[in-house]
């Protein structure tokens, strides 16, 4: 943990879970921690709860991830304060089961929890560029393979009803954003390796969070049956699971997926799918012509 002072890392989905986890565990150990999270009461209140034993080197940036003028003003404040970022932790999303739009317009589920951190992550080139060794570490999880409890389907990136406009299906395209945040990991490898950025993904495992918060009636009622059932680790525990990712050289993650539990964390294949990378550049190019065409950002490459 002594590698992780005076490293500046900035953490999305830091007001709860396995982002306040990191944020917590990452300050203790002297780096220079900037938490991301919605303007509310969950947010302010765990930000000044880590800073009143790590009062020099945290801040808050509120942001709403599901706006590109609030993720580019994060970005920009950001730029402003700092000329580098060591590591930028992705584990911001949601779970809510139902359509919804975000306020430009897009399917609210797919820019949660994929298309913010692409754009967010391509805003803060520059400063992981300058990084010596940088590392993006993005939470996707196994949701994208065919399970008993995920569905008994593979997932696949669907470019003709990219945002499930058409016909929206929660199964469907929860499983199409992990996955799509999977090929987004292997991608940005091979475009910005050459960088010394190294780019990796993980399923942390099941953990104790708040995300079942969107969940419908029964869901929630199950949850706790679920959770005596299968001994989830704590938001602490996960987030170490990304906080020994961090500590790894660049080499060693890479273009790679990892799996999570209380046993530890191990590389594990991803889906067959995964890592088609004429799908890689198809879904790049999408992702960056989807936020073009609704707001003026240069994106790079």
């Amino acid at each position: 943990m002594e590698n992780l002072k005076n490293k500046i890392c900035l953490v999305t989905g830091a007001s709860s879970g396995i982002g306040k986890g990191i944020a917590e565990i990452m300050a203790k150990a002297g780096a220079q921690v900037i938490m991301v999270s919605r303007n509310k009461s969950r947010g302010r209140e765990n930000f000044r709860e880590i800073k009143n034993y790590a009062t020099n080197n945290v801040e808050w940036i509120p942001t709403e991830l599901c706006s590109i003028e609030s993720i580019n003003e994060l970005a920009l404040e950001f730029k402003s304060k700092f000329s580098k970022l060591d590591i930028l932790f992705n584990c911001a999303g949601d779970k809510i089961m139902k359509k919804y739009y975000t306020v430009d317009g897009f399917d609210g589920l797919f820019f949660s929890n994929y298309l913010g951190h692409f754009l967010l992550t391509n805003l803060l080139f520059e400063p992981l560029k300058n990084a010596e060794n940088s590392k993006v570490i993005t939470i996707s999880g196994r949701a994208h393979k065919s399970s008993l409890t995920k569905g008994k389907f593979k997932s696949a990136i669907d470019f003709t009803d990219l945002q499930g406009n058409s016909h929206f299906s929660y199964a469907k395209y929860a499983k199409q954003a992990t996955l799509a945040k999977i090929i987004f990991a292997y991608e940005l490898s091979r475009r910005w390796g050459k960088y010394n950025i190294a780019s990796t993904t993980l399923c942390p495992g099941l953990c104790r969070t708040n995300q079942g918060e969107y969940f419908p009636w029964l869901l929630k009622v199950l949850l706790p049956l679920i959770y005596m059932l299968k001994d989830p680790q704590t938001p602490k525990e996960g987030a170490m699971h990304l906080i020994n990712l961090s500590l790894k050289h660049n080499s060693e993650i890479n273009g790679k997926y990892f799996e999570g539990d209380k046993k530890g964390l191990f590389e594990v294949k991803s889906s067959d799918e995964s890592y088609d990378v004429s799908t890689g550049k198809k879904l790049w190019e999408e992702s960056k012509k989807l936020i073009t065409q609704r707001y003026n950002l240069n994106l790079i490459n």
